[in-house]
């Protein structure tokens, strides 16, 4: 999903002709994203073993199926390259990488037991990629508004998808000292919480309205995401559960895929 992301900031905020210019730009754009995700995935599996051992037992690492050796090195070297690939985009972009990786690996070893600051650092690093996209076009940093919309949308409806993962994972948390929000405020407080972040993302994206150039395309997308997580905001509030958390994380996610699929059509 993260070379989607960056290919729609990229192709949101240039015309076509220019998308080709910048060809090579966007690919190794989509190539680093993809590199640092994965590095930062992996790290995340093995500083949270313990966690998962609980709450994902079936996990790799877990189960030895790969070696915590193996995991740090191939990580390692997916996050290292990542980075240093926008050293042939342009050195804006790369401090900005160098950055989300470092930040990346400051949640993975310490903020990701916070609870409140790891969730807000998940939801940058979901946002990000639009923007990277815009950015990764011109050495002169500008971001249409369109896509500072959309990645706003992002954050806040990642943010709550965290809160909900939070709700998923409370068991293994809890055992490993996670101060997420279910934890610290209880699972109605914690869905609550959700729900509000989930109508604000759907609030925003109606502004979007005014800016896409194709508007029936961006509805007919817009229109089925909006609905998932307004029904996803009831449910979870209706019934905060383990079982229905991880419901909303699914269907939540399948809405992400068409909002961003919908707010590239919208740009054609």
């Amino acid at each position: 999903m993260v070379a989607l992301a960056i290919f729609t900031g990229a192709f949101v905020s240039e015309n076509s002709a220019i998308l080709q210019d910048k060809f090579i730009n966007i690919a190794l754009g989509m190539l680093s994203g993809i590199l640092v995700e994965m590095g930062t995935f992996v790290f995340n599996d093995y500083f949270n073993i313990e966690e998962d051992r609980i709450n994902a037992p079936h996990r790799p690492l877990v189960t030895g199926e790969i070696g915590l050796g193996e995991a740090f090195y191939f990580g390692s070297f997916t996050l290292f390259i990542g980075v240093l690939l926008n050293i042939f985009i342009n050195f804006f972009v790369f401090a900005l990488i160098a950055f989300t990786a470092f930040i990346g690996m400051l949640y993975n070893v310490y903020f990701k037991k916070s609870g409140i600051l790891g969730n807000f650092l998940v939801a940058y690093s979901t946002a990000l990629p639009f923007i990277y996209g815009a950015l990764i076009l011109d050495p002169h940093p500008y971001v249409p508004m369109s896509v500072i919309l959309f990645s706003a949308i992002a954050f806040f409806a990642a943010l709550g998808r965290e809160i909900v993962k939070g709700i998923v994972d409370i068991k293994g948390d809890r055992k490993a000292g996670v101060r997420t929000l279910a934890i610290i405020f209880g699972l109605s407080k914690a869905a609550l919480m959700t729900a509000v972040l989930f109508f604000i993302a759907v609030l925003l994206s109606f502004l979007l309205l005014f800016l896409v150039r194709n508007l029936w395309l961006f509805t007919a997308f817009i229109v089925p995401t909006d609905l998932i997580f307004l029904y996803s905001a009831y449910s979870i509030v209706k019934k905060p559960s383990i079982e229905n958390a991880e419901s909303v994380r699914r269907k939540t996610l399948v809405g992400m895929s068409l909002g961003i699929i919908g707010f590239l059509l919208g740009f054609l």
